[in-house]
């Protein structure tokens, strides 16, 4: 089975420059976990998930030592998400994107999701994005297959 098969070629995405509220409201009008970021050519650059947003309100290591006691007010933490929302996707995306093409074997990107310990990966063909797989969807392709023989 080819990972061009099972893709979802209906994508939501995000350029560079959008904010993360507009991001923020494609994720959870669309109900999805995460949105491609792409150039003005298609191409992608980056990707970003709704954990990439949740770790960006969380004080950094240092932060975290420097004061214990204020970086453990969640309540404080829950009112660094406004100060978020005003960044740009180019400040939290991966920009370091794991692509395969649409004829990649689909247990062959399962192994390379579970590897890099990411749960989507974007098919791209000629530079362009053309599709998007998480490991959920592969799960169900193969499961439909083999167990359920369809």
């Amino acid at each position: 089975m080819k990972i061009g098969e099972i893709m979802t070629k209906t994508i939501y995405t995000a350029s560079p420059d959008d904010s993360i509220k507009k991001i923020v409201e494609l994720i959870y009008g669309y109900r999805i976990s995460g949105v491609p970021v792409v150039n003005s050519k298609g191409e992608p650059v980056g990707i970003i998930s709704e954990k990439d947003i949740l770790k960006a309100i969380y004080p950094t290591y240092g932060e975290f030592h420097e004061d214990l006691f204020r970086n453990m007010d969640f309540e404080e933490m829950e009112k660094r998400y406004n100060d978020v929302t005003n960044l740009k996707a180019l400040d939290l995306m991966t920009k370091d994107v794991i692509s395969v093409s649409p004829d990649a074997p689909a247990l062959k990107v399962a192994s390379l999701m579970l590897l890099e310990k990411i749960r989507r990966v974007l098919v791209v063909e000629n530079k362009k994005l053309v599709g998007i797989v998480s490991q959920g969807d592969i799960h169900q392709a193969v499961f439909k297959k083999e167990i359920l023989g369809f």
